[in-house]
């Protein structure tokens, strides 16, 4: 597996987000960083999560709505090449989500990714050391693997994407990723008070009615939020 750290592919990623960049006459940020990575590696999406309280991956960008269908897909089953790579650190690469050992492993995402129209799926961790703070995914909407060329490419586009994060964390110049469904955390902390339970319950029990529902979570967020939607006890104790 090639490293986030070889130079000469580090620098050609940097050197391709910053002509980017150039051409769109925009700072340098995730968005065009996962713009990039789409035209440079031949992917069709690109879309990067970070960790934030409570240990939620949260979207800071998706190239497509493949690919944030995808991420909330994971949040909502809790399952999925994503959330490995959240808890076992290393990258997951899927040429074919559409085979028995990918529906054996994630038996509520692969199925749901294909019918939506994914093929594969590749997630990079970013990482500092032990410490895990993002992912970056691709995917793609034919089954086929990365060549070797272009999987260090995207191991150094992850690199990237990691140092652009801690920019952001440490007060450098740059705009903040703009998070998706902030919506989320107040509706589980106005599930939580309904149903009388901690936060990490409410928050697995609006998975559940979301995946039930076949609904994106961040549209029942929504409607926990503008009281469109309340879990009862009652209903809830079945």
């Amino acid at each position: 597996m090639p490293t986030a750290d070889d130079t000469t592919g580090g620098a050609r990623v940097r050197a391709w987000v910053a002509e980017r960049a150039a051409e769109l006459d925009v700072p340098v940020s995730v968005p065009v960083l996962c713009d990039t990575a789409v035209l440079r590696l031949g992917v069709s999406g690109a879309t990067q999560t970070v960790e934030l309280a409570e240990n939620w991956p949260q979207t800071v960008h998706a190239t497509d709505g493949l690919g944030a269908r995808l991420a909330d897909l994971h949040v909502t089953v809790g399952e999925g090449p994503c959330l490995d790579v959240w808890r076992d650190g290393g990258p997951v690469l899927v040429p074919e989500l559409d085979t028995p050992a990918a529906q054996r492993r994630w038996p509520l995402f692969a199925p749901s990714a294909v019918s939506g129209g994914a093929a594969a799926l590749f997630a990079f961790p970013l990482a500092v050391g032990a410490i895990r703070v993002g992912v970056l995914a691709l995917h793609l909407t034919e089954p086929r693997r990365l060549a070797p060329a272009t999987l260090a490419d995207a191991v150094a586009f992850a690199h990237l994407a990691l140092q652009l994060h801690l920019d952001t964390r440490i007060g450098h110049e740059g705009p903040a990723p703009r998070l998706h469904d902030p919506q989320l955390h107040q509706a589980t902390g106005m599930v939580s008070a309904q149903l009388e339970v901690g936060v990490d319950e409410a928050f697995t029990r609006l998975r559940a009615r979301a995946f039930a529902e076949d609904r994106p979570l961040t549209d029942l967020a929504a409607d926990v939020v503008a009281r469109r939607l309340r879990f009862d006890p009652a209903d809830e104790a079945g």
